[in-house]
């Protein structure tokens, strides 16, 4: 497969993606992040099914706009002194599983009055999110929204051998191709995959081999409901 182009390089920080590829699946949203300087209202929630890489794009736009991560629920005179001391550049990450809404409504106002970039990272649009503060409703489901689809090839490899890396085993290039051709174009499947080689490894086997990948890949596919196919 021919190289991807990457979205941004790290040189500094324990906490950095080592690289972003940018794929079908993750273009648009990694084109709307590169852009935060021109985000309309200074904020842009990023969303996206499990596992689809949220919090690494995140993570990624983090180091390279220099912004501070908080957290949903922090109090509203918190949220608005890290706004202030980030210089308006924030990460929030899971506010649509729980969040203080004061703090939230405070720090997208100031974003909007002030200049700012604030993130939202979550698995659904925020204009979904149930919130008892109407003017907070209101802003939420004006925020420009970027989407991350479900992997393509490109993609789906660089997500089978980060699980993999994440063991300390090694995918073997022929176990990679024979996945890819197979395994269904989600993150899903990806995790069910994980899953059954975990099941399958025998303690420090590695790496990856293609006779494994295949017994960990047929175990896999009952949870997505498919019969063999040899």
């Amino acid at each position: 497969m021919s190289e991807q182009p990457r979205l941004f390089e790290f040189r500094m920080g324990e906490r950095a993606p080592e690289t972003l590829v940018v794929a079908e699946a993750n273009r648009d949203a990694a084109r709307l992040l590169t852009g935060w300087r021109d985000w309309p209202g200074g904020a842009l929630a990023l969303v996206g099914p499990k596992g689809s890489g949220k919090t690494h794009l995140a993570l990624a736009w983090a180091m390279e706009a220099g912004a501070r991560q908080i957290a949903p629920i922090l109090a509203p005179d918190a949220g608005a002194a890290a706004f202030h001391e980030a210089e308006g550049r924030l990460l929030i990450d899971d506010p649509d599983l729980a969040r203080d809404e004061d703090m939230l409504w405070r720090v997208l106002d100031l974003a909007k009055s002030k200049g700012g970039a604030v993130l939202l990272v979550g698995a659904s649009p925020p204009g979904t999110w149930p919130v008892a503060i109407p003017d907070l409703c209101s802003r939420l489901a004006a925020l420009p929204v970027a989407r991350l689809g479900e992997p393509d090839e490109a993609l789906m490899e660089v997500i089978l051998r980060r699980i993999c890396r994440e063991q300390f085993i090694q995918l073997s290039d022929d176990a990679a191709r024979y996945l890819v051709r197979r395994l269904p174009r989600t993150f899903e499947a990806a995790r069910l995959w994980a899953d059954a080689l975990d099941a399958e490894l025998e303690q420090g086997a590695k790496p990856v081999s293609l006779k494994l990948a295949r017994k960990a890949y047929e175990r896999a596919r009952t949870g997505w409901g498919e019969g063999g196919d040899g």
